[in-house]
């Protein structure tokens, strides 16, 4: 918070409408070379994944004119030992050449593939380069689709969490949209999901999941550009009525740059200074001003000592068409390791994500049809194992505004009954009740603070039985227990009571009756019962997990056995188990916990000490199945409940279980709520690799 204030701080100072950056150094000389337009837009550094470069006094750059089409321009660089120049470049710059004849602006690349505005379609051109032999080749990829905004700036954005490539298009108008464009080797464009944005943005850069946008009213703002990210939006460098017009980053810090040629950094140092020679003429003595920079595009250079290191920065003039790059030694203060994902080093590509979090994304593999409405309207999922066929198996899920729904194993709605507000769903199978094996299903309903019975025969259609009701005060989550001979109900409300029924058979359907109340200090929702231990695990939401003994003649002091900080951060939401694990080559029994502050899911051991051995996020299956369908399907995020089991459900990797959890922001594309599934053998194989 402290860096962000004085970045604010800063910047309020120094970027204004009158004025452009004012250095807080000494001014940086800096030696400008500068390449014809031919009514440009944008630059990027092309350099390719297994590019080794080391030593190369020559990096290459792609820029886009409006006249010709996509261009390829060397760039001569010094040669830097311990931070002095050691030879300089005096020549000019080679003559640029043409890649793809077009009438391009803007321009993103990532490889292999650049996105530049096909101006004549006013639609994103893909373009797919290859190096063969030392040289770029290319090959031109069908237009995207038109779009329903105007397109001011792209932005590119490889996840090596997901091996996959996204891009970012944005607008004057407030709107942007993230695509998934596929992998290296597949081309497969679709729309990820719609984001909000202020409104006469100017330009983006992507660090990891991180997306920043710049507006001349407000300043920078950020966003989580994950997959499976909410639309949140965060201001974090406010500059009233300011002159930024190019964004881009340097060792995971923001750098940005003002319309007249200026960059600085994010505590308001100046970088430098873009002091250009005319683009048609060589003597340096000749210099026009710059006045209407456009973008910020740099990439470091390689160099054969470690500790000897510059970057090339390039900008485009608007009011001159030229292409300005200008090479600037690297000071000490930043760290030599490259960690922003639109800043390619020629000597590590791809490791730039590095030292950010990497959680191992397992991809979903199964999306239910989606809620019937938008809003937050799925919550809790339950699975029903067929007990002569697992590919019938079932998922169950509560729509909490109106009933419970069941879902085949290819994502189809089977059945929807309209019980009301339930929230919370568990099942037992092969109960006895009223002198019968019966598969019981159970949910809270929040209307009539009551819970919900339902039984289901052996071909999974469902039966729903009067309400029961309880004494609680706006009843939330529950989970069933089942000893040698009874079957139980915890049924929890928001102040913390947890109350234990008892499940009889009377007249032909359930009833309950309250055995014990025990407590926790706030708010609970999720939780499991581990039968073999006879011990119940409940979420309080903002402090952790707590163990509770289960038998109704127990006490009714319980033990908060893991805490929500760390990995685990709240709030702490569903909660489920899987008896028999085989992780790491250890069989054991595991809780399996939604942390949906970030988005993940955390593996414990369901016994002291309760060790951490696993965690993932559930992301993004370019091959998946939606509702019956064949196609791409994003991740899961915000998780509320979720719900494993051991047993087989389907042939294959489906023999030892599966996982099936609520996604709180459905995408690829937008879409209302939905569950994902996918089956536990992908999750034991990423983990043990991890």
């Amino acid at each position: 918070m402290k860096k962000t204030l004085l970045s604010s701080a800063v910047l309020l100072g120094l970027i204004t409408s009158n004025t452009g950056f004012t250095a807080m150094a000494n001014t940086i000389s800096a030696d400008v070379n500068s390449v014809a337009g031919h009514k440009g837009s944008q630059a990027q550094p092309l350099i390719f994944n297994h590019g080794k470069q080391s030593g190369n006094i020559q990096s290459h750059w792609l820029f886009t004119s409006e006249q010709q089409g996509l261009m390829l321009q060397t760039v001569l660089v010094t040669e830097m030992q311990q931070g002095m120049q050691t030879t300089v470049a005096e020549a000019p710059l080679p003559a640029s050449s043409l890649l793809v004849k077009g009438d391009f602006e803007l321009l993103a690349f990532s490889d292999p593939y650049a996105l530049t505005l096909d101006r004549k379609a006013d639609r994103v051109r893909p373009i797919m380069l290859k190096e063969i032999n030392g040289k770029p080749t290319t090959n031109v990829l069908p237009l995207l689709p038109m779009g329903n905004f105007e397109i001011n700036w792209i932005c590119i954005q490889p996840r090596t969490q997901d091996g996959n490539i996204y891009a970012w298009f944005g607008g004057e108008s407030g709107k942007s949209e993230q695509w998934l464009l596929g992998n290296a080797e597949h081309f497969s464009p679709k729309l990820m999901r719609s984001q909000s944005i202020p409104v006469n943005s100017t330009d983006c850069a992507i660090n990891g999941d991180t997306l920043y946008v710049s507006e001349p009213e407000a300043g920078v703002w950020q966003f989580d550009a994950s997959p499976f990210a909410d639309t949140s939006a965060k201001l974090i460098f406010p500059a009233i009525d300011n002159q930024i017009t190019g964004l881009n980053l340097l060792n995971g810090q923001l750098l940005l740059s003002d319309k007249n040629g200026k960059v600085m950094d994010d505590k308001g140092t100046e970088i430098l200074s873009f002091s250009a020679p005319s683009s048609k003429t060589t003597d340096k003595t000749e210099a026009k001003a710059v006045t209407k920079a456009q973008r910020l595009s740099l990439a470091i250079n390689a160099s054969t000592s470690a500790q000897a290191k510059s970057a090339t920065f390039a900008i485009y003039d608007d009011k001159n068409d030229r292409y300005l790059f200008t090479e600037q030694a690297l000071p000490q203060f930043f760290p030599q390791k490259l960690l922003a994902t639109s800043l390619p080093s020629a000597q590590n590509v791809g490791d730039e994500q590095a030292t950010l979090e990497m959680i191992v994304e397992i991809p979903a593999w199964v999306e239910s049809a989606p809620s019937d409405r938008p809003g937050d309207t799925m919550d809790d999922p339950a699975i029903w194992v067929h007990p002569t066929e697992p590919e019938k198996s079932l998922v169950l899920g509560t729509n909490k505004r109106w009933g419970l729904l069941s879902f085949n194993m290819r994502g189809e709605q089977v059945q929807a009954l309209p019980s009301g507000r339930i929230n919370n769903v568990d099942l037992r199978q092969q109960v006895l009740l009223g002198g019968k094996k019966r598969d019981i299903a159970v949910a809270t309903q929040r209307e009539h603070d009551s819970l919900a019975f339902y039984e289901i025969d052996a071909a999974g259609k469902i039966t729903e039985y009067p309400n029961q009701a309880t004494n609680m005060t706006d009843i939330y989550g529950m989970c069933l227990y089942q000893d040698e001979k009874t079957l139980y109900v915890f049924a929890n409300e928001k102040s913390g009571r947890i109350a234990q029924y008892r499940v009889d058979w009377q007249q032909n359907g359930p009833s309950i009756k309250l055995v014990r109340d025990i407590h926790t200090p706030s708010q609970v929702e999720g939780c499991v019962v581990d039968e073999a231990q006879h011990a119940l695990f409940i979420g309080e939401e903002d402090k952790g997990i707590w163990r509770f003994d289960a038998k109704p003649n127990a006490s009714t002091e319980g033990k908060l056995i893991i805490k929500a900080e760390g990995d685990l951060v709240a709030d702490v939401e569903g909660i489920s188990l899987y008896q028999g694990a085989n992780i790491h080559g250890k069989k054991q029994d595991l809780l399996v916990v939604s942390s949906q502050g970030n988005n993940s899911y955390l593996l414990y051991q369901a016994s002291a000490p309760y060790t951490q051995v696993g965690r993932f996020r559930i992301g993004v299956n370019l091959n998946g199945m939606e509702n019956g369908r064949e196609t791409s399907i994003d991740g899961s995020a915000e998780t509320d409940g979720l719900a494993v089991t051991h047993l087989p459900v389907g042939s294959g990797v489906w023999q030892q279980g599966m996982l099936v959890v609520q996604d709180g922001h459905n995408h690829l594309p937008d879409a209302n709520q939905a569950f994902k599934w996918l089956p536990w053998s992908s999750i034991v194989k990423q983990l043990d690799i991890h």
